[in-house]
């Protein structure tokens, strides 16, 4: 028992995580995500260290990789087929797979993941959330007039994560007219679609211009679309789609543009104005 007691006390050695590397957001379309687990020990490993290094997702029901050296890494439920199972961060035997690189993150991997590595008798494990967030494939907003005096405003947005919050804007106040309607696909995304109905005694100059705004507050991503409203037109399908391109932020960038379409527009807004002013006089 005392020879026992001893061989176990040899093969004791502690590990201790260093670092991990988790990436917060990471965009839908982004062609691959590593994430890194850099550990210590207390002392030098024997042959038959027992180290073993585990990756879990939201939990620790949800093993989705180990690596027990000297042999290759497995990939388990949520990650397979979805792993660079050659992918190496480390020349060193005992650190070279401790790593996943993810290949094409969809937003179905967006959760916690949690690193685990042991040895005999000896534990350590740190997490990290990764959000894995989708812009969408469209977003547009237009104008709708069936009648004289009203337009009905629409935007609409497609294959959005996380949920997304939308809003049509005039002279930088929420309509409180608007209603949206949100849904959800197969995949987890969301589609969103905002209507406001406006009547032409609410537009107090010859023109309006609205605004509607898209955002994924997890994400700290923005966007919006501008359409150019002109009261007393006559009824038609689908008048003046968006006017400017659109103005997407993440958070602590900020980029400005002048688009040659949006010189154009702006030259015929004033047009219309002074026509405005003539056929009123």
């Amino acid at each position: 028992m005392l020879v026992l007691v001893l061989f176990l006390l040899t093969q004791c050695v502690a590990v201790i995580i260093t670092r991990i590397e988790v990436p917060a957001l990471v965009e839908v379309g982004t062609e691959s995500v590593i994430l890194d687990c850099e550990y210590s020990f207390s002392g030098e490993l024997s042959p038959g260290h027992g180290l073993v290094m585990k990756w879990f997702f939201n939990g620790s029901a949800n093993l989705v990789y180990q690596w027990i050296p000297p042999m290759r890494p497995q990939v388990i439920g949520l990650l397979k087929g979805k792993v660079d199972m050659d992918f190496r961060i480390s020349n060193e035997p005992l650190q070279e797979y401790r790593a996943i690189k993810i290949l094409r993150p969809t937003s179905d991997l967006s959760g916690n993941y949690t690193c685990v590595v042991s040895t005999f008798m000896e534990e350590d494990k740190q997490t990290r959330s990764m959000l894995v967030y989708s812009s969408g494939k469209s977003f547009h907003f237009i104008q709708e007039k069936k009648y004289v005096f009203l337009v009905t405003l629409i935007c609409v947005a497609e294959d959005l994560y996380p949920k997304p919050v939308m809003n049509i804007l005039s002279q930088g106040k929420p309509l409180v007219q608007a209603v949206t309607e949100m849904r959800m696909n197969s995949w987890g995304l969301y589609t969103v679609e905002t209507q406001a109905v406006v009547h032409d005694d609410d537009v107090a100059s010859p023109w309006e211009e609205f605004v509607c705004t898209l955002s994924l507050p997890p994400a700290n991503y923005t966007a919006n679309r501008t359409t150019i409203y002109y009261p007393g037109l006559m009824p038609t399908a689908y008048v003046a789609a968006e006017v400017e391109k659109p103005q997407e932020r993440l958070a602590n960038e900020n980029k400005s543009h002048t688009s040659a379409p949006s010189m154009i527009f702006k030259l015929y807004s004033i047009l219309k104005i002074i026509q405005y002013c003539f056929d009123y006089t």
